[in-house]
């Protein structure tokens, strides 16, 4: 997961239910995923998901009030993490160091979940010198109870020539193939998806896909690789596609002819979760664009790429940090409401005129930036009259808001020069412009125009 907006990780939690005060609605707690942040050892944060996860409260998590009987942490293999008081702590020790760990909880109420637990590092924006650990606690109850399934499935499989029947009720997508993908039985649930024709599993992924996984297929049937499992899209009978996770298990006895059995599960749901949680992350809530935090990210990467060898030299980076002239007076004049309908606006128009492989962003109240790759020589100041342009006519499109234009400063990437230098060059930049009259570009180290 990308890094979630420091907004929503500040806001303070109030206690749970459950003989706590009641929570307030907040974004946090609209996730399906759980989230828990610590600076240190510390809890600084944490939503409703991860409780209900945990089966614990808000002060259990913090270690204000003991756990209930019966509440236990487990290892991947089954063996306890330690005693219940000190078990999270290790956990999130491990995440730090591992950056994704898997773990099982036994709850009070005699509930048992697995739960894959993510750590990432994000600097708090009150304080850049203090590290905020997000943790993010994804169910995997439902994958492990599958993955038990599949693997009775598979021993039947194993020990049983006549399993036609059992692969025949299976709800999973279910088919043996040989070792060059050649389907030689599918269940319904199979042909279901891919059509009764579908005569090799490579012809349903991608073409790009193709030769790695016949090559993975032959080390599966050569027993070098005792299983394989991986996401791809699958080509549906009906048109379309879906992703799917597909599970490719050497058959050691196994049905006449098959040396693989594979087992296709449709995770599109799944993958849809984790898309909407990096749109949270990444993204500018109110405008759709990057927020401050990605454009960064982009930025420290394309600066790092300057560096490296081999780089085409016939194209070059440039940023132009946008401070909106005569928002204030939108704010005053049409209230709040007015204010993000013509930022909503202005992001818009600044997007429609950059190509889709520059990154726009909007970096907080009424300042955006823009990261954008040119052929030299190029004109960036020709590209910055026409964004300011456009930012004229996007304020026109609520009624009654008063005039609101740009200044813009112009800033070139150069090799040795970090992200923050390089936003504050473009930022005395900006401010020149402001200074010569507003409403106009000036590019970092260049006369302002009059």
């Amino acid at each position: 997961m990308g890094a979630v907006d420091n907004r929503m990780l500040h806001s303070q939690p109030s206690p749970s239910p459950g003989g706590e005060a009641e929570r307030p609605p907040r974004l946090l707690d609209a996730l399906d995923e759980g989230l828990i942040v610590t600076a240190g050892d510390e809890i600084r944060d944490c939503n409703a998901a991860a409780l209900c996860l945990l089966g614990m409260t808000t002060e259990q998590l913090r270690g204000r009030e003991p756990l209930g009987p019966g509440w236990l942490a487990f290892w991947d293999h089954g063996t306890p993490l330690d005693d219940a008081g000190r078990a999270l702590r290790l956990a999130f020790r491990h995440a730090r160091e591992r950056g994704t760990i898997t773990i099982g909880i036994h709850r009070v109420d005699g509930s048992r979940g697995w739960i894959a637990l993510s750590c990432r590092v994000v600097q708090d924006e009150a304080d850049s010198a203090q590290e905020l650990f997000v943790y993010t606690l994804r169910d995997l109850t439902a994958q492990r109870e599958l993955e038990q399934e599949n693997a009775h499935y598979r021993q039947i499989v194993d020990t049983l020539h006549a399993s036609y029947s059992i692969l025949e009720q299976s709800p999973i997508a279910m088919c043996s193939i040989d070792v060059d993908g050649q389907v030689v039985r599918g269940n319904m649930a199979f042909l279901t998806l891919a059509g009764a024709e579908t005569t090799s599993i490579l012809s349903l992924v991608p073409e790009e896909e193709r030769d790695g996984l016949r090559d993975a297929f032959v080390k599966v049937g050569d027993g070098a690789t005792p299983t394989l499992r991986l996401e791809t899209r699958i080509r549906r009978q009906a048109g379309g596609s879906t992703w799917c996770e597909i599970t490719a298990v050497a058959m050691q006895e196994g049905l006449p002819d098959a040396a693989i059995l594979l087992l296709i599960n449709d995770v599109t749901e799944r993958r849809r979760r984790e898309a909407r949680l990096r749109q949270l992350a990444e993204r500018d809530p109110l405008t759709g664009v990057h927020n401050r935090r990605s454009f960064l990210q982009v930025l420290r990467e394309r600066l790092v790429s300057l560096d490296r060898p081999g780089r085409r030299g016939d194209a070059e980076w440039t940023v132009m940090l946008i401070d909106l002239d005569g928002f204030k007076g939108v704010n005053d004049t049409c209230g709040h409401a007015g204010g993000d309908a013509v930022l909503i606006a202005v992001a818009a128009g600044i997007r429609e005129r950059m190509r889709l492989d520059d990154v726009v962003a909007r970096l907080g109240g009424d300042e955006f930036a823009v990261l954008m790759q040119s052929r030299i020589p190029y004109d960036a100041i020709a590209v910055g009259d026409q964004i300011i342009a456009r930012i004229a006519e996007a304020a026109k499109t609520f009624p009654g808001a008063p005039p609101v234009t740009a200044s813009i400063g112009i800033v070139r990437l150069r090799a040795g020069r970090g992200a923050d230098a390089t936003l504050a060059a473009a930022d005395a930049a900006m401010y020149d412009a402001k200074r010569a009259g507003k409403a106009r570009c000036v590019e970092a180290g260049a006369k302002t125009r009059p």
